[in-house]
């Protein structure tokens, strides 16, 4: 700087200064003296120019400082525009990697520990993860407008298991089909069936699946299996409950137990003191006592021994032999004529009381209607109208279903259906016959026979 004293005459400068990574820039102004020049806004400009410095340029700053001639101060009047970086994915799963493995607690504090959660049921397109997609983030620019690189975002390490699949365009992970989720080799995975290596007992719990079943050992007393579709034991059912919409198959076979495929047919070694319902055929080479009840057929192979109990059938039973020497009470049903007779009627009793039902919720509607013309109803009169319609709209409805029951059960008892049952060895005295409507007192053993129905009454005729 000039010596004042000597007179020269001095105009006012500005002094740019710049960081070293060009993120800020700062702005001295110099005063005038001797009579020089005042700083403009055009000259600061221009010497903030001269630098280079093309963005970020705070105009209004550098025009306040000007104006306000703020000499000797350190003034910042340019600033960068820094990068925005990008977030790294990241995965949510809604879902533990282990299974719970311990006793089921009921919402009353009540435990179960026969249900120890060995299991864990899940349906296709249920969600098991949701995915946060990494974001590329943006770039900045420096004061001398050259672009400032971002950190771009990491995606999420994740893998997909068998059994699920990847969706929405890379952001979920949702069950591909019904199963069992497992987690292994770092995925969530669906295993569309359920091995149980040992017996079903307090290792293991009861078994609640929706997949197929396979249990090498046995099911031991008190304890249960259910899926939604096949069920096979390679050992025996003790005081057991099997409950399939599938097949069920066990390989040795069952001692006072429960066994139900509703859809399926239930094949076992042998059936003593059971109850047995197959939507399909229930097979086995002895039935001894119980319950046995077959959308289809019921078939004792191998010795084919049928004694004592009930045993119900909508088409055919064939056996080696039916009751036993000792007159072991058998009582033995076939054909669906008497079993949906029985169903029919229990239809319409239930139509009746519906149709009394609605008579009922009608005479409230029409009520609550006609008062409603004459004042507002109260909140809870609006909501004991509402309620009433909608009770009568569920009850059309299931009259609707009912009446389409019916008149299925009239055209199948309108068929003539051709039964028997077959004996390739001897019934015994104690053999109850029934086909649909006819009764037959087996008063005599009757070796090599089918019984059969034959102008309106049954029959034994030979093998």
């Amino acid at each position: 700087m000039a010596d004042i004293s000597e007179g020269k005459i001095i105009h006012s400068e500005a002094e740019i200064s710049v960081d070293p990574n060009c993120t800020t820039a700062f702005m001295t102004i110099e005063p005038p003296a001797n009579g020089g020049l005042d700083m403009t806004v055009d000259k600061a400009l221009s010497a903030v120019a001269e630098k280079g410095i093309c963005f970020g340029v705070m105009k209004d700053e550098i025009t306040r400082a000007v104006e306000e001639k703020r000499y000797g101060e350190n003034i910042c009047i340019a600033r960068w525009q820094p990068p925005v970086n990008g977030e790294d994915g990241k995965i949510d799963y809604f879902f533990k990697r282990e299974s719970t493995f311990k006793p089921v607690e009921d919402e009353n504090g009540n435990v179960d520990y026969k249900n120890l959660g060995l299991v864990r049921n899940i349906y296709k397109g249920t969600s098991i993860a949701k995915i946060t997609l990494p974001t590329e983030g943006t770039p900045g620019t420096d004061i001398m407008g050259k672009p400032v690189p971002q950190k771009v975002g990491v995606a999420v390490p994740f893998n997909v298991g068998k059994g699920t699949e990847l969706v929405n365009d890379g952001t979920e992970i949702v069950a591909s089909t019904d199963g069992n989720l497992a987690f292994a080799n770092g995925a969530f995975c669906i295993e569309e069936s359920l091995l149980i290596r040992g017996d079903v007992d307090v290792s293991s719990g009861n078994i609640d699946f929706i997949g197929d079943i396979i249990i090498k050992g046995n099911v031991l007393e008190g304890f249960a299996v259910t899926s939604k579709k096949s069920i096979t034991i390679n050992g025996s059912v003790t005081n057991g409950t099997i409950t399939a919409d599938g097949n069920i198959t066990v390989k040795l076979g069952c001692i006072n137990s429960t066994l139900r495929s509703e859809l399926g047919s239930i094949k076992l070694d042998f059936c003593e003191n059971s109850s047995i319902y197959a939507g399909r055929d229930v097979e086995a080479s002895s039935f001894v006592g119980g319950q046995v009840y077959a959308g289809k057929d019921i078939i004792a192979s191998g010795k084919g021994v049928i004694m004592g109990g009930k045993y119900t059938a909508l088409e055919n039973i064939t056996a080696s032999v039916i009751g036993s020497e000792s007159y072991a009470k058998t009582l033995i049903t076939l054909g669906n004529n008497a079993v949906l007779t029985e169903e029919m009627e229990n239809h319409k009793h239930t139509i009746q009381s519906y149709e009394d039902k609605l008579d009922q919720l009608g005479k409230i509607v029409s009520t609550l209607t006609e008062m409603a013309k004459v004042s507002k109803l109260s909140p809870e009169r609006e909501q004991m109208k509402v309620e009433a319609m909608r009770s009568r709209f569920q009850i059309q409805g299931e009259i609707k279903r009912l009446n389409g029951r019916i008149h299925e059960i009239e055209t199948t008892l309108e068929r003539k259906q051709n039964l028997s049952v077959s004996c390739k060895r001897a019934f015994y005295p104690g053999v109850t016959l029934r086909i649909n409507s006819c009764i037959f007192q087996v008063n005599s053993m009757t070796p090599h026979s089918k019984a059969t129905i034959d102008d309106g009454e049954i029959v034994m005729k030979p093998l």
